[in-house]
């Protein structure tokens, strides 16, 4: 009986925890493919769709969606206009030092009084540490295309060495 029950434990361990890195798995390819089908549709100017798919990546850390998503913010496309949204995600995905993204930000900050900045910096705190590259396991380089001098930021969701490949 005691044999019976250390197996069924095992099993039951070994299935919670295989899981646990399908969800990593998930997120990854989640990640890939919101990106991939909100920069499609803000490309073709559908904003209520690249809002959709680029608030998904955005929460899964990427950081060209988390500078798009402020950008549909600011500018009304898709949501409803929305500053201080627009300023916690500029906040979030300039943690790559992406000097344009990081001139749109102080431009919005420069915007808004200090009782505002202070309203909006737990918020910005927050959606770092949850949205985050260190919360969101996001590494970001900026390189250059083959055949082009002009380097851009690119950045992939990493999947937890321990995860089984599926």
């Amino acid at each position: 009986m005691m044999k019976k029950l250390i197996i069924a434990s095992v099993i039951v361990c070994c299935f919670f925890s295989i899981n646990v890195n399908a969800a990593k798995n998930t997120e990854v390819f989640d990640y890939d493919k919101s990106s991939r089908i909100g920069f499609n549709a803000l490309t073709a100017k559908s904003y209520d769709k690249a809002f959709k798919h680029l608030e998904k990546a955005s929460k899964l850390g990427n950081k060209g969606a988390q500078y798009s998503l402020a950008l549909l913010y600011l500018e009304g496309k898709g949501t409803a206009q929305d500053y201080g949204q627009a300023y916690i995600w500029l906040n979030v995905a300039t943690e790559v030092k992406e000097k344009t993204w990081r001139e749109l930000r102080d431009k919005l900050h420069n915007a808004f009084n200090s009782k505002q900045i202070n309203i909006l910096k737990p918020l910005v705190d927050n959606y770092i540490d949850k949205y985050g590259a260190d919360a969101q396991d996001i590494s970001c380089a900026k390189s250059a295309p083959t055949g082009s001098r002009r380097k851009i930021m690119r950045c992939v969701k990493t999947l937890d060495p321990d995860s089984p490949r599926l």
